[in-house]
């Protein structure tokens, strides 16, 4: 049995930031990942998730504007462009009940927004073409964050703060029948002061004595080449949300115009998702695409497949164990969880070393659940 201070399972999005943020405040800690250390099996890979700071839920707001400048200072420590400000645009036609509730949002969170119409949209980004009966609400300060240079950067930069990193190395059973919690794993045991869980969407299976209510959903997303990227690039093309349809896209980051439908997915595992592509689907949002922005001559490349882990109430789960509380757990993003991956680190790292955090986290209790 191997004694470690703080020990991290899962080294994607939130794994990662744990691990960085622990790092850094001089803390002994090892990560642990099932897999290669970048891989694309969970939900934390990629080139682009959506960054904003507008939601209707004030918390919500509150935590992505405490996420900001960690970002920042994970670029400045790492020396790597993460989070990229392009803007973002919403719209729907007249009358739509989401768009109203997002703008009365932007009002509520401050002057960065504008409502624009589509003749104001074309002339601002002269590639979208919205139709004439709809309304858009842009804010400034958001875009989106690149998934795959996230990870690697928050492994990178706890790495060289001393943590120590173990891939390929899968869990085989948590005790947690005692003050210190122990793991069993393909690499041998472990027993750790403070365990920080962050399975994604194995945490269930993990976590399996809880009954968490998490549900895993399959989503996929397609790349677009174009004939025509004058006005494809983060300087000329926000993030674009069409909220009647669900349908979002980004602007040209990595092997092209990255579009998918933000609905709710099939219900599935990791064991048994299916990651053949639905060219249905694709043909769908390649034509959402081209009606979108017309003459821009758009064909498909690529795609992929990845999960969301989704509560009853799509609100977090992070808090401790309700048997050990020396044991953490952070699941159940639920689609929007990626923007607040740094400051969900930095919430487990304060939780692991203090016992307590300065975040408004009480919403994200683990028995809320619980009859």
């Amino acid at each position: 049995m191997r004694d470690v201070d703080f020990l991290v399972l899962g080294l994607g999005a939130m794994g990662s930031a744990a691990l960085y943020h622990l790092a850094r405040m001089g803390k002994a800690v090892l990560g642990l990942e099932q897999f290669e250390l970048g891989h694309e099996f969970g939900s934390s890979h990629g080139r682009s998730r959506a960054f904003r700071t507008i939601y209707h839920d004030p918390l919500y707001t509150e935590l992505a504007e405490a996420a900001f400048p960690l970002w920042q200072d994970l670029e400045a420590l790492s020396g790597e462009s993460l989070l990229y400000l392009s803007g973002w645009l919403a719209y729907a036609r007249r009358g739509s009940e989401r768009l109203a509730c997002r703008i009365e949002a932007a009002k509520k969170a401050g002057p960065h927004f504008e409502i624009l119409d589509p003749q104001q949209v074309g002339r601002r980004f002269p590639a979208l073409q919205l139709p004439e009966d709809s309304i858009a609400c842009y804010t400034s300060r958001t875009g989106f964050l690149d998934p795959g240079r996230v990870v690697s950067a928050q492994l990178s930069v706890a790495e060289k703060s001393g943590a120590h990193l173990l891939a390929g190395t899968r869990v085989e059973k948590i005790d947690l029948s005692r003050e210190r919690p122990a793991i069993q794993t393909t690499a041998g045991a472990f027993r750790a002061r403070r365990l920080v869980i962050t399975a994604g969407p194995w945490a269930g299976d993990l976590l399996q004595d809880l009954n968490l209510p998490l549900r895993v959903t399959r989503q996929q997303k397609f790349y677009f080449a174009a004939d025509n990227t004058d006005n494809l690039g983060l300087e000329r093309l926000p993030v674009y949300t069409d909220l009647d349809t669900a349908f979002y896209g980004f602007p040209l980051h990595g092997p092209g115009i990255k579009v998918a439908d933000d609905s709710t997915g099939e219900t599935t595992s990791p064991q048994t998702i299916d990651r053949t592509l639905d060219i249905e689907k694709g043909g769908e949002l390649g034509d959402w695409l081209s009606r979108l922005m017309p003459g821009t001559g758009f064909r498909f490349i690529e795609g992929g497949t990845c999960m969301y882990t989704m509560t009853p109430d799509e609100d977090f789960l992070i808090g401790p164990h309700p048997r050990n509380p020396a044991a953490l757990i952070a699941a159940g993003f639920s689609g929007h969880g990626f923007k607040f991956a740094t400051l969900v680190g930095r919430i487990l790292a304060e939780l692991a070393v203090e016992g307590e955090t300065s975040y408004p986290i009480s919403r994200f209790r683990l028995d809320r659940f619980e009859k």
